[in-house]
């Protein structure tokens, strides 16, 4: 079942840069926003976000744009522009990693980045070109490496006050954890990622969103699917507080996926179709791309070759898409693929066949294994156990340099069945021990990932009893301080009545019950000011119309009483009378000395 997710990994991201590489909406708007530009650093942006999303589809053009913006920069001769120009390079080929060239050319622009960075003392700058090297030695499965770039962009990022690097650092940080199998490290490196972006940049939708998906991936990865659906919803209830219809659309998409990967293909099938009537909605056929893959994974992963050849007949917009972006070989990959399910293995030779010259030049190493192992089962179908074993070893050197378990159990129990078949039991017998160890590992590795979702959860309640500690302290000081309030505010009107008793001028009484009141009533808003706010749930207008009632009703009352009592402490009868009756209580009663 992997063999088919991981396939359409790189189907989909391909589409995912893809998707925008032609004249659409979005392209348009960026288009206008450079035209409008007022600074080189403006300009060099934009001209950076064209050149992103045409390198798929219209390399030319794309390389247009680029020229045009390391012209700018360097005719500025502005050291942070010319930086900024190698990052935007090393980020438009660092979105397709699918292919070991992108991942070469990434590479390079980031090392001159933090080369001409470090030069001119541009930490911040330094730091994002070493999360792009991190990604390029991941896309790699070069984890070690990656690992120490994420230590370099980390130490520059923790001086830093800027939130987004900080908070990409530790995604990136998080990610390689995540590759490495450290999946308590990698929890952790998001959880600081989320704080920041949660408490520190409330406001701010990518941020959030980039770490919401980076979540849902986490417990995607711990086949923990209820939380990572939780996730995605979080990010998609964000589309609408901030109205971000295109980032709805692509939503529905992931939750179109995990619902597949969850086997709830139902689901899956109504946040695709969700996400292809937002398409027609928003009149953008482009961002239908990337449902379509969407779809195909679904169909691959039921094992319906029927299905998806038909869809591919049905829509030939996609077929073109790929041929014009020089995509071919994903339709043969594809084809080839379905074709081995249908059984019908001279179609499936043609098609895989066809798509062998990028694999074996250009691809990635993960999508290499995938590849031979493809290739490996249709000769092993057709019963050419040479071929299927010539492609089934190279299928085990990529796993090998990839270095993950998963892999290296299945290519030893298919060698193994390979070797049974072609009556080499000697090998077959070495195959089935490294199954047995390596499915061992992996039965460890299970119960792990169990005390690891255990793990993660004491972690998230750790968290859950600090924020409600927190906010029991916070509550406790709270009523400490509200306490103190009101003693004062006692003790100044215990002091505003003695001073009625006893001869104080009428100016000092009328001071300190002008404060008194003052104090009193400003208390008693305070006090109103929190139920409100949470009545209102913070709508400006709702506590606007409810404050003017109750200054209406508070304001007269105010001035009532505190005219009638200062009058009442201030009348010079009643100090007589109050000072007697205070003198009889305190003074005890003489009796009458008999003679």
């Amino acid at each position: 079942m992997l063999r088919y997710f991981t396939l359409l990994i790189c189907v989909l991201f391909l589409l995912l840069g893809a998707a925008h590489a032609q004249d659409n909406p979005y392209t348009d708007s960026v288009k206008v926003n450079l035209k409008n530009a007022s600074s080189a650093r403006e300009k060099i942006i934009w001209l950076g976000e064209l050149a992103r999303f045409y390198l798929v589809a219209n390399r030319p053009l794309s390389d247009k744009y680029t020229q045009e913006m390391q012209q700018i920069a360097e005719e500025s001769r502005d050291r942070e522009l010319i930086v900024l120009s190698q990052l935007n390079n090393a980020r438009r080929f660092s979105n397709y990693t699918g292919q070991v060239e992108n991942i070469n050319v990434a590479r390079n622009f980031s090392l001159k980045a933090v080369e001409l960075a470090k030069a001119n003392h541009l930490p911040e700058y330094e730091a994002w070109a070493y999360i792009y090297l991190a990604l390029c030695e991941r896309e790699n499965s070069d984890y070690d490496k990656a690992l120490s770039y994420n230590n370099l962009a980390l130490s520059l990022a923790s001086n830093s006050s800027n939130d987004s690097l900080r908070v990409n650092t530790y995604i990136s940080m998080g990610n390689t954890y995540l590759g490495r199998n450290d999946n308590m490290l990698a929890f952790r490196n998001y959880l600081q990622a989320l704080d920041i972006a949660e408490t520190e940049t409330k406001d701010n939708f990518d941020l959030l969103c980039d770490v919401y998906h980076a979540l849902s991936a986490f417990y995607s990865s711990l086949d923990e699917w209820e939380k990572a659906k939780d996730y995605i919803y979080k990010a998609n209830a964000l589309t609408y507080k901030y109205n971000k219809r295109y980032e709805r659309l692509n939503n529905y998409n992931m939750l179109g996926r995990i619902y597949s990967k969850s086997k709830q293909y139902d689901l899956a099938q109504t946040f695709f179709d969700k996400s292809l009537a937002l398409a027609d909605t928003l009149k953008f056929e482009l961002l239908k791309l990337n449902t379509y893959g969407g779809l195909l994974s679904m169909y691959i992963a039921q094992k319906q070759p029927a299905k998806t050849l038909e869809f591919l007949r049905q829509r030939p917009e996609f077929q073109r898409f790929l041929k014009k972006a020089g995509l071919d070989y994903v339709l043969d990959q594809i084809r080839g693929m379905a074709y081995i399910d249908f059984g019908k293995l001279d179609s499936a030779e043609y098609y895989l066949a066809k798509a062998a010259p990028f694999f074996e030049s250009k691809a990635n190493r993960i999508n290499k294994y995938w590849f031979y192992d493809n290739m490996g089962t249709l000769y092993e179908k057709k019963k050419d156990y040479p071929k299927s074993l010539f492609y089934w070893k190279k299928a085990e050197a990529m796993s090998n340099e990839i270095g993950d378990l998963e892999l290296k159990m299945e290519i030893s129990q298919r060698l193994d069945s390979l070797y049974q078949k072609s009556q080499d039991f000697r090998n077959a017998y070495i195959y089935n021990n490294r199954y047995q160890v390596y499915s061992d590992s992996l039965r460890t590795l299970a119960t792990e990932k169990d005390l690891m979702v255990l793990e993660v959860e004491n972690e998230n309640k750790r968290k859950e009893r600090e924020a409600l500690q927190a906010e029991e302290d916070t509550r406790t000081r709270h009523n400490i301080q509200y306490m103190g309030i009101t003693v004062a505010i006692a003790c100044v009107f215990i002091l505003l009545t003695m001073f009625g008793i006893f001869r104080v001028s009428s100016t000092t009484i009328r001071i300190l019950g002008f404060f008194a009141f003052i104090f009193l009533f400003e208390f008693i808003i305070l006090l109103a000011d929190h139920e409100i706010h949470h009545w209102t749930h913070g709508e400006p207008w709702k506590i606007m119309a409810i404050k003017i009632v109750l200054i209406s009703i508070l304001l007269p009352l105010h001035h009532y009483l505190e005219e009638k009592v200062i009058h009442y402490l201030t009348s010079r009868k009643m100090l007589e009378l109050n000072k007697a009756a205070l003198f009889s209580r305190l003074m005890p009663k003489r009796e009458p000395v008999e003679e």
